[in-house]
């Protein structure tokens, strides 16, 4: 993981063959509120998952180099394109406060590094 992003890995944990295309809801929660993540330009692949495979997609963040506290969020909503079911991560994730809101994107599934 490199400074200022977050890779989420996702698994089929079912016994037939997942087929995602699009991009992850994210919303990201801590004790001052919770932010939406925004999508970002990549284009999002057809991924197929057989049973017990995995994807992954990474959340960008600026990193707070502000030397104030910043904000921090301690968990990840994660919710796969075309589902309703969320599934809740724990983390830590501090940005700066910034007017306009903290510029954090997640790329679509199958693109992570």
């Amino acid at each position: 993981m490199a400074e200022g992003e977050l890779i989420v890995n996702m698994k089929n944990t079912g016994s037939a063959n997942c087929t995602l295309h699009g991009f992850p809801g994210v919303d990201l929660k801590g004790k001052d509120g919770t932010v939406s993540a925004s999508r970002s330009k990549l284009a999002a692949p057809v991924v197929t998952l057989q049973p017990g495979a995995e994807t992954r997609f990474t959340l960008h963040y600026p990193p707070n180099n502000s030397g104030g506290s910043g904000v921090t969020f301690t968990q990840l909503v994660v919710t796969p394109p075309n589902e309703t079911h969320s599934t809740v991560l724990q983390a830590g994730v501090n940005v700066p406060v910034t007017e306009g809101g903290p510029g954090i994107t997640v790329d679509p599934v199958g693109t992570g590094k």
